[in-house]
């Protein structure tokens, strides 16, 4: 069953922004890939929508499809682009480039007729290994049946996206391609899924699509319901049952803040001898966010937590209470991968001025406003710069 989201929210502005990506929802217009044969599944689950980079699946890329009826809206899809352009066998390509001019009658009576052509240019591209469904309704976007050698005639003469430069204000520029590498779906599916999982859960297929209009994306789905802000105090408190052991010395904490390009910053924090480095995305901006969590730690308002979303995966800070009020145990962790990353006994008041004096050097000499905040915003938002060092905890002594 296709989840689908309304489109009655009103896509807000989108912004200019260069954002590299060999995954994840592509935000801008798609012209340099139309038309596309798009090897994909029903649906999209959130994690596929806001990732970004990967190093395992290049290439799976979400575009959302406009659903028309009594409930309009957007249905998304995760799967592989394959644009015509880059089909290395010309009859094939010819042949799947005639069909998008045969798709369009407002006549009922001329869509058996439609149907009938689209099929032949299908044959004459793929020998019945690829045919139009009765039930599917042809637009510009709309699902195909399989047959068993499809998959290694896609692998013979196609290639697939693997890079991109997307731009939620522009267009999609390809920056990388690749030869569609899968033999059979069980191949495709094996990579996409791994050998299977723990819970026995069955395997969701792929399906191909002919695409040639009719997309869309999630801008005001994915900016508004997956930013973060909010702190949350954590049920876990170790004070309660442990004692901090008498030879156990705090360790040393490091902040840095590094200024990246095209709505991108980085945090590095360091407790000894660990490192951790955590993407900022302006689409998450989490920087009001870090400074209450700052302030909250200095106040002794703890427990506390936060979650920073790094376009894809997102990582949360803890700080929890001691036996010792001016003792905290400090860990960062990724959500959903059970994978502790940083974690030590700090002092409570260095980890705070840690920040506060980080933040204030970032925003007074490094901060790049040309690379995060918006030129086109209106007269009531305040800049990120501004509103970071006119904070009352970061204006006291």
């Amino acid at each position: 069953m296709s989840l689908i989201w309304s489109k009655n929210d009103g896509p807000e502005r989108p912004k200019g922004r260069e954002i590299p990506r060999n995954c994840g929802q592509l935000l801008g217009r798609l012209d340099e890939l139309l038309p596309f044969l798009y090897v994909a599944q029903y649906g999209a689950p959130g994690r596929a929508l806001r990732a970004q980079r990967t190093v395992s699946h290049p290439g799976l890329f979400a575009v959302g499809e406009q659903t028309q009826g009594d409930r309009p809206g957007i249905a998304p899809r995760v799967g592989l682009i394959l644009p015509l352009r880059l089909c290395r066998n010309e009859k094939t390509r010819a042949a799947l480039l005639e069909i998008a001019p045969l798709i369009g009658s407002q006549d009922p009576l001329m869509l058996a007729d439609e149907r009938r052509l689209v099929q032949s240019k299908l044959d004459a591209a793929f020998g019945g290994n690829l045919t139009v469904s009765d039930k599917e309704r042809l637009d510009g976007f709309f699902a195909l049946e399989p047959r068993r050698g499809l998959f290694q005639q896609l692998h013979e003469e196609c290639d697939y996206v693997t890079e991109v430069i997307d731009n939620p204000a522009g267009a999609v520029r390809v920056t990388g391609s690749s030869r569609f590498q899968w033999r059979s779906h069980g191949e495709l599916l094996e990579w996409y899924h791994g050998l299977g999982d723990r819970y026995g859960n069955a395997w969701t297929p792929f399906v191909p699509f002919f695409v040639f209009g009719n997309t869309a994306a999630l801008t005001r789905y994915c900016t508004d319901r997956w930013a973060h802000g909010r702190l949350t105090a954590p049920a876990e408190d170790p004070s309660k049952w442990f004692v901090i052991r008498p030879d156990l010395q705090n360790a040393e904490v490091g902040v840095r803040l590094e200024m990246g390009e095209y709505g991108w910053a980085y945090l590095h924090l360091i407790l000894g001898a660990t490192a951790v480095k955590i993407w900022l995305s302006q689409v998450f901006d989490p920087f009001d966010e870090l400074v209450a969590w700052g302030r909250k730690i200095e106040e002794g308002d703890i427990p506390v937590q936060m979650e920073i979303d790094e376009e894809g995966t997102e990582k949360v800070l803890t700080v929890l209470r001691t036996d010792d009020s001016n003792r905290v145990l400090f860990r960062v962790a990724e959500k959903y991968a059970d994978d502790i990353q940083l974690e030590g006994i700090v002092s409570r008041v260095a980890l705070a001025a840690a920040l506060k004096a980080e933040l204030r050097r970032f925003f007074s000499s490094e901060f790049d406003p040309n690379h995060w905040d918006d030129e086109e915003a209106d007269e009531s938002y305040v800049q990120t710069r501004d509103r970071v060092l006119n904070h009352p905890w970061m204006v006291a002594a």
